[in-house]
């Protein structure tokens, strides 16, 4: 009964144009638009849900008050570095900005763009080369670049506590395990889930690791049944989740760094 994430929800703080970037920038497509959310396709089954900011702090019973580094980064994979810049340029032209110009490492390229409610996306390359090189086109906003890779990463205070609550908690499955770095696999057509430090996570965005309150998103799995809900939210809790709401068809827990999980029948 381990939680995949079926859905992604982001508070937002303008929706229109939240909706203008996932849509012309990632080419996401909308799927239903109802009062203060929509809902796009992220990818294989999952979703990008964009709701009001004040009414996702509101559905989890939290105060929507929230400063600084919100503690999580989503990454965009694609082939080559090339293809970086290509959706770089993409993101920027539909309203997003740099927040960390590309660049090299060992591993590859990547650089980050933030959305128009401060979100971060990492959008890199495992390569540093592409295999076949994109040809600049004058001042033409190159075409969507589709991702080989979807992922949530979570900046965590301790790396061996997150791990437990998640594996031997929860009972995800281990996709990469290291020092400073640990990813769960996803599952059919879902993003993994990875969990990093803090400190770490803030610094491969090139922000400041201070941040506090509401973060502005959730994780959403839906079970089937309400008695599934209250079996994984008895699983988490034992776990070390604090519950924050349980009514009717639904629930709000947060995992053992105050991240958001919405529990859906």
């Amino acid at each position: 009964m381990e939680p995949r994430i079926d859905t992604v929800t982001i508070g937002v703080t303008d929706l229109d144009s939240s909706i203008a970037f996932y849509e012309r920038g990632f080419g996401f497509e909308p799927e239903q638009r109802a009062g203060t959310s929509t809902t796009l396709t992220l990818g294989g089954s999952a979703k990008l849900e964009l709701r009001e900011w004040d009414a996702l702090a509101r559905d989890a019973g939290l105060s929507p008050e929230g400063n600084g580094f919100r503690g999580f980064t989503l990454s965009y994979i694609v082939a080559g570095s090339s293809d970086v810049d290509a959706m770089l340029a993409r993101l920027t032209a539909a309203g997003g900005r740099i927040a960390k110009e590309p660049r090299f490492a060992f591993w590859g390229y990547s650089g980050h763009v933030a959305d128009p409610s401060g979100h971060l996306w990492k959008i890199a390359s495992p390569k540093r080369k592409s295999l076949i090189g994109r040809k600049a086109n004058g001042d033409a906003v190159p075409d969507v670049v589709p991702a080989e890779e979807l992922a949530l990463t979570v900046g965590v205070g301790d790396m061996k506590r997150a791990k437990q609550f998640y594996a031997d908690g929860l009972g995800n499955a281990t996709k990469k395990d290291y020092s400073k770095f640990v990813s769960f696999d996803g599952g059919d057509g879902t993003p993994d889930l990875s969990i990093y430090k803090w400190d770490a996570l803030a610094d491969d965005a090139s922000v400041p690791p201070e941040g506090s309150g509401f973060r502005g998103f959730a994780m959403s799995h839906k079970v089937g049944s309400a008695d599934r809900i209250d079996a994984l939210l008895d699983r988490a809790s034992r776990a070390g989740a604090k519950i924050l709401r349980r009514s009717g068809d639904d629930a709000y827990f947060a995992d053992v760094d105050g991240y958001l999980w919405r529990i859906a029948a």
